[in-house]
């Protein structure tokens, strides 16, 4: 499972606040994805939420000219998941018996038997009001055609439909590290400089600063068009399902968090 760093930063260059938003947004995707363990329940301990957004604070607004990710509804969201967490830790103090009970909730919740109770399948929520019996779908190729675009491919012994909310989470983590690989480039004078060691002026440094430049605007603008056509176009009908089934749950709180994350990427414009 992804942790999280660098939540104390208050002011973190562009590639590093793109990082830092990779980084929250896999913890996510991995907590809907697998159970815990003793050794990844990091989310149990409410100071890990704590740190989680103060890195999202940290991150500014690193979506282009759009408004920050850790927005009003992301703060109320992760407010509500430290509590859960202080709850949950109150009814089992044990980090085990803490684990042991979040990990009966995602069985139920995600998997079965006899079915998931809330289905993390993008698929199941594509009729508005009411969820499907199908899990294979429209959405779930789009996913996968983007994951092949992307040169990703699924692991593991999970045999997951591609759009799992939690793979659609990791994808846009995916993202958000391409275009922090991008903005590196971008304030890498050195890599320029590289680039064109053979070229007379500086017109052809400034040619490549602008043509990376423009790889992460691009990057960006479709980090913000997913956001907004997948994982957002659905968090919501998913969360009331979670509520419905375990409205004191943990996973409610991932939940919570995730559809603000992804509704607050997904407006910025």
């Amino acid at each position: 499972m992804t942790t999280v760093q660098g939540g104390a930063l208050e002011c973190a260059d562009a590639p590093k606040r793109w990082e830092l938003l990779a980084e929250r947004l896999a913890f996510l995707g991995n907590s809907l994805l697998s159970p815990l363990t003793v050794e990844t329940a990091f989310g149990l301990d409410e100071a890990f939420w704590d740190e989680f957004g103060a890195g999202l604070a940290a991150c500014g607004e690193p979506v282009a000219a759009g408004a920050p990710v850790c927005d009003e509804a992301t703060k109320r969201a992760l407010a509500r998941m430290k509590a859960r967490v202080h709850d949950l830790r109150v009814a089992s103090p044990e980090i085990d018996a803490a684990v042991r009970r979040a990990n009966v909730e995602h069985a139920r919740l995600f998997i079965g038997p006899p079915k998931p109770a809330a289905p993390p399948w993008e698929t199941m929520y594509a009729r508005s009001g009411e969820v499907g019996e199908v899990g294979f779908g429209r959405a779930t190729v789009a996913m996968q055609d983007l994951l092949r675009e992307a040169g990703l491919e699924l692991a593991g012994g999970s045999n997951q439909y591609a759009d799992h909310m939690g793979i659609e989470l990791l994808y846009a983590a995916e993202l958000c590290r391409r275009i922090s690989a991008q903005a590196s480039a971008c304030e890498d004078p050195g890599s320029a400089n590289r680039a064109t060691a053979h070229v007379a002026g500086g017109s052809a440094r400034d040619a490549v600063r602008d043509g990376a430049e423009g790889e992460r605007c691009g990057a960006e603008a479709r980090l913000r068009a997913f956001a907004r056509e997948h994982p957002a176009s659905w968090a919501t009908a998913f969360r009331e399902r979670v509520a419905e089934s375990a409205p004191d749950g943990y996973y409610l709180g991932i939940v919570e968090v995730a559809e603000a994350l992804c509704a607050a990427i997904g407006d910025s414009q």
